[in-house]
């Protein structure tokens, strides 16, 4: 299968810790976004959970993406919606059947679950959970994915973990097909979780040669010690310009509209155990997720051949976040991703 694409959904506005910064979007607008992707041939559209603003600190509201995705669900017909989940806010069970709901009344077996261990303290106390270490986060989330898969597979369900119970467990609308589960993360804790239960490991952007080692290890950990296949999606900042001095000059403006005060304060806010965000310098942490160390600034051919990079390393998916989500998810599909696709067909044949 060639590298498919899918766009983020700007939950907290635009992606981008600038001033004057894209101002926050309201659930009909990523609707709208979620409609205009489907319709250009984008395959995923993943849509991150988060109570307060982690792009822009929590003075600014965000978009719920659980209301989000059902709505998402219902107005596209072919891209895949994925939702994201942290564990501490909802119920495994809960969001077992919110999920099997989605999956088999609203999307019609297009819906897929990301798992979240989380990385915000302060958005974790603020909405009621306990703030547990690293390593204990992601021990809960597997217990969490344990729960439901094991409801959304197995009659009377039962369960007997360290941070969930669950006794005689009814489903009765069993999600069909399964969704599919995205795990987020680079730790050792993330890479076995993924590879052990997951079907796709997400990470944040990086070089190629430095992306080709992750890739490798969570697919040959699934294949040798789990016997099973895992794909790897990674999340991406592009700049698709006329020529590569253009989309350069766009990036230059970016860096120097970067607001240094709101940058640092989510410098000082990162659980430094996560490992991705252990790269903290400005080119980096301007973009909530590492996008631009993926180095899709360009013109059509520039980023064309890192594309090819990626998918030459095992990269199975690129989820994409643009300085205007609207405008460049158009512009970058009917530039970029349409091309790369017809080169693909032209080689093939």
């Amino acid at each position: 299968m060639p590298l498919q694409f899918g766009i983020w959904s700007p939950v907290c506005g635009g992606w981008l810790r600038v001033i004057d910064h894209e101002a926050n979007l309201s659930t009909p607008d990523l609707v709208k976004l979620a409609v205009e992707a489907d319709a250009l041939g984008y395959d995923f559209y993943y849509i991150p959970e988060h109570y307060l603003n982690a792009v822009h600190g929590p003075s600014y509201d965000v978009a719920d993406a659980w209301i989000t995705s059902a709505l998402a669900s219902l107005n596209t017909k072919r891209i895949k919606i994925v939702a994201a989940v942290q564990p501490g806010f909802k119920l495994p069970a809960v969001i077992a059947k919110l999920s099997a709901n989605i999956q088999n009344q609203l999307s019609q077996g297009r819906f897929a679950l990301s798992g979240i261990a989380g990385w915000w303290k302060l958005e974790v106390e603020s909405y009621g959970d306990i703030w547990l270490p690293h390593s204990e986060r992601y021990a809960r989330l597997e217990e969490y994915i344990d729960v439901i898969k094991g409801l959304w597979t197995v009659e009377d369900f039962n369960y007997d973990g360290k941070y969930y119970t669950i006794n005689g467990g009814i489903l009765t609308d069993k999600p069909t097909p399964t969704p599919a589960i995205f795990i987020a993360g680079e730790s050792e804790r993330a890479i076995n979780l993924a590879a052990s239960k997951g079907d796709y490991l997400f990470i944040n952007a990086d070089a190629p040669e430095k992306t080709a080692a992750l890739v490798e290890k969570v697919k040959r950990l699934a294949s040798d010690r789990y016997q099973r296949q895992i794909k790897v999606a990674m999340s991406a900042f592009a700049i698709v310009g006329e020529d590569t001095a253009k989309a350069e000059a766009r990036l230059e403006s970016i860096y120097r509209a970067a607001d240094q005060q709101q940058i640092q304060y989510f410098q000082e806010q990162i659980d430094p155990n996560v490992v991705a965000h252990n790269k903290l310098d400005i080119s980096q942490t301007i973009e909530a997720n590492l996008g631009l160390s993926a180095q899709l600034v360009g013109d059509r051919a520039t980023i064309i051949q890192r594309l090819q990079e990626y998918e030459a390393i095992g990269i199975d998916l690129i989820i994409l976040k643009f300085e205007s989500m609207l405008e460049d998810t158009i512009r970058f599909h009917k530039l970029v991703i349409a091309e790369y696709l017809q080169q693909k067909v032209l080689i093939s044949s």
